[in-house]
Order: C-alpha cells, then sequence, then structure tokens
C-alpha cells in the first residue's frame, strides 16, 4: 500500500515562494499576513499561509503575483480546484465567510510594495 505524502514533502521539489522569492514576500505585504478568504493570520490559523493560484497552473495560470493570493491551509484545501465564483458560494455556504471573485481578484491586481 502507497504511503500518502505531503505536498511540500516531493523530493526536489522547491515551494512557490522560495521560487519566487521577492515577489513573495512583497505578495505577503500586500495581503498583510492574511488569508485573502478569511482574513486569519498564520498564528491564527495555526499553520503557514500558502500561495493560492487564483487561475489554477492547470488551467493555465501563472505565476504572477496578479495571480496569487495568500490563503490559509484551511481556505486553500477547501479551494481545490473550484473558480472562485464557485469557491465563494462554497465558502458562504460551508465556511461562513462572504467575499466575491471580484474583490479577490481587485486584491490581487493591488500595486505590490517596494521591497
Amino acid at each position: 500500500m502507497a504511503t500518502r505524502r505531503e505536498h511540500g514533502a516531493r523530493k526536489n521539489r522547491e515551494s512557490l515562494s522560495k521560487r519566487l522569492g521577492k515577489v513573495a514576500r512583497q505578495i505577503k505585504v500586500r495581503d498583510g499576513h492574511r488569508c485573502a478568504y478569511c482574513s486569519q493570520t498564520a498564528e491564527e490559523s495555526g499553520a503557514p499561509l500558502h500561495l493560492d493560484h487564483l487561475t489554477p497552473r492547470s488551467c493555465g495560470g501563472a505565476d504572477v503575483a496578479t495571480n496569487l493570493v495568500l490563503a490559509c491551509r484551511r481556505c486553500n484545501c477547501a479551494r481545490q480546484a473550484m473558480t472562485l465564483a464557485q469557491f465563494s458560494a462554497y465558502a458562504e455556504a460551508k465556511l461562513g465567510l462572504t467575499f466575491t471573485a471580484r474583490s479577490i481578484r481587485a486584491q490581487a491586481r493591488r500595486r505590490l510594495p517596494a521591497a
């Protein structure tokens, strides 16, 4: 029986934050070190925040600041491959969160702070 390995535990896999370096740090500042969906910090959520692709890479999304926001583990795992509109409806019904796809995209388009 195969054992399940964590996403970041794959050999020779560099994290998105490491690959993006300075840009990842700027995204964290832009997003106020809070999950774009539920507004929790890493301390409040009990886990590190991750960069979440608004348009998944599997659907042609790029590793660029305007396609990335911070997300806590709960929101990132709950979203899976849903579109932002689908996740907005799901998050309201199942997680009690209220946001719109438009508001999340607007946050991602905000200018990155200077490093």
